[in-house]
């Protein structure tokens, strides 16, 4: 299901679930294996879906699942808190910066987080 917000993001939810408490939830199917554990960015993508359709259908979100069809199609529930939501937010609003200003962020004192950052092949801190 295509949806947008009116800060003009968008995304392609796999699947808008109705709960019986009155509230919904984003479904998202994963061609992967599940490894004990579920990816930040698999997590994040949730959260940002769970916006979206609370924004759309004015429902609440606390949850959303992730199918990892390489596992038998596990199914995995994980819980948005609106501290996830806070957080998602902020890094919205810092990716938007970046890309109407052309500034980029500065570079994080963990070296641990380089990993799993998309700046790291241009940043002046790993160069």
């Amino acid at each position: 299901m295509y949806l947008s917000s009116k800060r003009g993001l968008r995304g392609i939810v796999d699947e808008v679930l109705f709960l019986g408490d009155g509230s919904a939830a984003p479904l998202d199917y994963k061609y992967a294996e599940y490894k004990e554990r579920t990816f930040k960015n698999h997590r994040y993508q949730l959260i940002f879906y769970g916006q979206l359709i609370r924004e759309h259908f004015e429902v609440p979100v606390d949850r959303g699942f992730i199918v990892y069809t390489r596992c038998r199609n596990k199914l995995i529930e994980v819980p948005i808190t609106e501290q996830m939501c806070s957080e998602l937010d902020q890094t919205i609003s810092e990716f938007l910066e970046i890309a109407e200003k052309g500034v980029y962020p500065k570079p994080t004192k963990y070296k641990a987080r380089c990993g799993d950052c998309c700046y790291r092949n241009i940043c002046e801190k790993v160069i």
